[in-house]
């Protein structure tokens, strides 16, 4: 590398260490340009523009890595993270799927793969990556909560309500899997119980509007 290249990547460094990551991202482009192939580089400006909120930057950087290094799960990975967070779903699958097809994945990409699938409408597909998700990390609490969200949507009802009161039975202070397993039991019919568990979530969060709606709605005569 020569010593411009050096220069940037030090002052971007800097950057970095001040909070400054428009600047940080200034100085590693301008090392880029002096060095267009340092994988090193470009993975930096990938999260850079990743945690500035630039996705279509990073997606762009990502992919420019993968070219130079097609096989790295890591930067597969952070490019699906960043396809979801884009709201570009399909993309997400497709780039989650290839990296499980590596045997090269962590278990959090079965997460991921799940809530893509989620937002896409296949229920059937989010619930079966939850479940490889639960098989190889099973103290996961997430993969319970997303899991009883995916099977409620699907009308699996009574399957969602022994996944949400088992996230719940190791953290109770869950405001969210609370309320989601109050509208499971009114989905069951079991309004008794779905009282229970909004007014949980109210103890917990009185200002849950949403909670206190279905509450209200409950309590009508």
């Amino acid at each position: 590398m020569t010593q411009l290249v050096h220069k940037c990547i030090d002052d971007a460094f800097m950057k970095l260490l001040e909070g400054d990551m428009k600047e940080a991202a200034e100085y590693f482009e301008c090392a880029e340009r002096e060095n267009p192939e340092n994988i090193h580089i470009l993975l930096e400006l990938s999260n850079v523009y990743y945690i500035l909120g630039e996705l279509s930057k990073s997606i762009c950087y990502y992919e420019k890595v993968l070219r130079i290094k097609p096989d790295s799960p890591y930067v597969m990975y952070r490019l699906g993270v960043a396809h979801y967070r884009s709201t570009n779903f399909s993309a997400a699958v497709n780039t989650f799927n290839k990296i499980i097809e590596s045997g090269k994945h962590l278990p959090m990409t079965y997460l991921w793969l799940g809530l893509a699938y989620y937002h896409l409408g296949k229920e059937d597909k989010s619930i079966a990556a939850y479940r490889k998700l639960i098989e190889s990390c099973p103290e996961t609490l997430m993969a319970n909560y997303y899991m009883g969200i995916a099977l409620k949507a699907s009308g699996k009802y009574d399957e969602a309500i022994v996944y949400f009161e088992k996230l719940l039975n190791k953290t109770n202070k869950h405001v969210s899997a609370l309320y989601h397993l109050g509208r499971t039991y009114m989905k069951n019919y079991n309004y008794d119980k779905a009282k229970v568990y909004f007014k949980q979530a109210l103890e917990l969060d009185p200002e849950n509007k949403n909670a206190s709606e279905m509450l209200g709605f409950l309590s009508e005569d």
